[in-house]
Formats: C-alpha cells, structure tokens, sequence
C-alpha cells in the first residue's frame, strides 16, 4: 500500500503488522521523513509490533554539519536493532 505521508505510512504499517500477524516494512528517505516516524516506531515498540524501516541517508561526510535532509538517525531512534 503507497501512503503520501510518513507519519501516516508508519501508523498504515503497524495496521498490518497487526491484522495479517507479520511484519511490515516503511520505506522513506532521510531527514525529517525519519523524524515522522518516530510515534508509530515508539508504539511498535511498546507493543512488541514488528516494523522494519527502510530509510535513506545522506552521506557520511555530510553528516554533523547541519546540511539539509540529515539528521542523527542512529541517536534518534535509539535502542533498536540496526542493519547496515
């Protein structure tokens, strides 16, 4: 299913998470699009939901420097399991 809002897409996510008893995947890109993750990621969390977020980054060079569309994923969502 395409949402048009991260927020959203993160909530649609859990939905499915729930009703079909499998994980679900979001896909976004970096910066704030991660950001507005961050309620549905809290939930999924505290419900013991599995979501698998699929999420762009800029590269390492840029990042700590205030260029636009980074931020501290890694620091932001904290103690979750990271692939890489």
């Amino acid at each position: 299913t395409m949402v048009t809002d991260e927020r959203g897409a993160g909530f649609a996510a859990i939905g499915f998470a729930r009703a079909s008893g499998r994980p679900a995947a979001v896909v976004v890109t970096s910066g704030t699009a991660v950001a507005n993750l961050l309620p549905a990621t809290v939930e999924a969390a505290a419900d013991r939901v599995p979501l698998l977020l699929l999420t762009a980054d800029r590269p390492a060079e840029l990042r700590d420097t205030g260029a636009n569309q980074t931020v501290a994923q890694v620091g932001m969502l904290g103690p979750l399991r990271w692939f890489k």
